[in-house]
């Protein structure tokens, strides 16, 4: 954890951050797909940028095709096949459920927007490379339909053939466009309220003395990047193991939210100067101060998906590890981004506040807002846990603050104080009551068939995933969503609002926002009655939302 006994407070960092991380409508996918023609013709892209196909065999035999398509664009799920000429012999092609369409080209149909995985096995290879073809088929949303594809890859045991790629398999025009979409993602999230109270206190620290800035930057930025890969390789792991996961998975475990709440609440204690931490200050940790801040900025940053990052962290889960750990370090540099440039650029750092006797009551302002924090996880875990887990943890924070109150300005007590600190955690953590699943009133978890329902019956719907630890999901209810001008509007035009929670894992919900190519919420789609679905930014606005709907028709 950081040293705060040496914490200083940096607006000016901030306006940095702001100025380099303000948010650009739209997401990745919009990148790659040319503009219209300014008389209102549409231009089509190239069946090869429309419909962009990598694909690599697994180290358990599994081939992977995976397909990218900007907005507008869609496959048919009935096209995909696999066929081989060289003896090659294949299982059946394992195609997950599409979206229900209808198509002016073949009626009633499946189909996937934004992405499409297909799995099929290698049963037994007649060489090595061998070959495959791959055919599919897609359309575009404004009268195009392409003819069908087939394209023959050449693979080896072990993945794709250096001659269609390397092992990723990712063309690298793509691969540049994702990570550039990653960086300016992390750059976003210095700017969301979830990440405040932790880049409040990393702003002290740069306040301070200017022989320890650049030291404080590069560990700060060392323990972002270093989590956000350690966090990939989390969810490469996860993959692996079959498990459906997405941006933020960990605060679907109430264990987890109990131990961010435990950890905030110490933070407090510590602004207001009644608790020593190790890592502020205390002997060996301080070193270690600027990485642990670093480590703790990540983690309290899954909460939020801002432009651009969503589309990247998508694309990278659908894609090989080497990719996905590339995503997630593009990430983690974006975000300490801002910190460096502060700390190492002399003209900015000379511009700095000078340190004073003010950052006293500064830093113990800044306890506030951590404990703001702690209210708001402690609240999620109530929907989590109920009532019960909310007040197991609330005691905790009463024998937490009796353990501050005993070790005080006493050190020969801060030893038996910490150890009793830790067990508390590891107690809480471990028996904090889970949520009773088996109770729940059924029908309570989301499924895909309420909104075709209403398809069916002629009614448009919007469609609203959000998760009660989504930071982003409950600022646009509050400011958009659950307002009386768009609430009016669903009204007038007989629009159903259909809402999916994600508090807690649902593989229902992970399986939607993956076809929509997203790893987490929030997720807005507005199905018309007739007619395509539209995925709407992912920070709104009223007049963002009612203009998506009258442009959908």
């Amino acid at each position: 954890m950081p040293g705060l006994s040496r914490s200083r407070l940096l607006s000016g960092a901030c306006i940095v951050a702001l100025a380099l991380a303000w948010p650009v409508p739209g997401n990745a996918q919009d990148v790659l797909q040319k503009g219209a023609d300014p008389f209102g013709e549409p231009e089509f892209l190239p069946v090869d940028e429309a419909f962009v196909l990598t694909a690599r065999v697994t180290e358990d035999g599994v081939l992977e095709a995976d397909w990218r398509m900007p907005d507008g664009y869609y496959l048919y799920r009935h096209q995909f096949g696999f066929e081989t000429r060289d003896g090659t012999t294949l299982g059946t092609p394992d195609v997950p459920a599409g979206l229900a369409k209808t198509d002016e080209f073949f009626g009633d149909v499946e189909v996937f927007y934004g992405a499409a995985t297909v799995r099929v096995a290698v049963l037994e290879p007649a060489g090595d490379p061998f070959e495959v073809g791959i055919e599919y088929q897609g359309c575009a949303d404004y009268g195009l339909c392409y003819p069908p594809e087939r394209k023959w890859l050449r693979f080896a045991a072990a993945g794709l053939d250096a001659g269609q790629g390397g092992g990723s398999g990712v063309p690298f025009p793509e691969l540049v466009v994702i990570l550039a979409s990653a960086l300016l993602g992390g750059l976003i999230l210095n700017l969301m309220p979830c990440v405040f109270p932790v880049l409040s206190i990393k702003a002290l620290s740069l306040l301070g003395e200017p022989e320890g800035r650049m030291r404080d930057a590069t560990g700060f930025s060392a323990g972002v990047v270093a989590t956000f890969v350690a966090l990939g390789l989390v969810l490469v792991g996860l993959k692996s193991a079959g498990e459906a996961v997405g941006w933020g998975f960990q605060l679907q475990s109430p264990g987890f939210v109990t131990a961010m709440a435990l950890l905030f609440f110490v933070l407090g204690l510590n602004l207001l100067g009644v608790l020593e931490t190790p890592g502020f200050g205390v002997g060996g940790f301080e070193r270690a101060g600027p990485f642990a801040t670093g480590m703790l900025a990540v983690v309290v940053a899954t909460p939020c998906t801002v432009p651009f990052m969503g589309a990247a962290v998508g694309y990278g889960l659908a894609q090989p590890a080497p990719v996905l750990l590339a995503v997630m370090a593009a990430l983690g540099i974006g975000m300490a981004l801002p910190y460096a440039i502060v700390a190492g650029v002399p003209g900015i750092a000379r511009r700095l506040p000078r340190p004073g006797a003010w950052m006293a009551t500064l830093k113990q302002v800044m306890a506030f807002p951590i404990f703001a924090t702690v209210v708001w996880l402690v609240w999620v875990l109530a929907q989590q846990a109920g009532p019960g887990g909310a007040a197991w943890v609330l005691s905790a924070f009463v024998a937490l603050g009796f353990l501050a109150w005993f070790g005080m300005r006493r050190p020969a007590r801060l030893r038996p104080v910490w150890l009793a600190v830790v067990g508390l955690a590891v107690l809480s953590v471990s028996t904090v009551p889970a949520a009773d699943r088996s109770t729940a009133a059924p029908g309570q978890g989301f499924d895909m068939q309420v909104v075709e329902a209403h398809q069916a019956a002629g009614q448009p719907v919007f469609l609203n995933f959000t998760a009660s630890w989504c930071i982003t999901c409950l600022t646009n209810e509050q400011s958009t969503l659950g307002t009386d001008r768009v609430r009016d509007y669903f009204d007038r035009h007989d629009i159903a609002y259909v809402k999916g929670d994600w508090t807690n894992a649902d593989p229902a919900i992970t399986e939607v926002l993956a076809r929509f190519g997203r790893s987490g919420v929030p997720l807005y789609v507005y199905f018309p009655a007739e007619g395509d679905p539209v995925v709407l930014p992912q920070i709104l606005t009223p007049g963002i939302v009612i203009d998506a709907i009258e442009a959908a028709g």
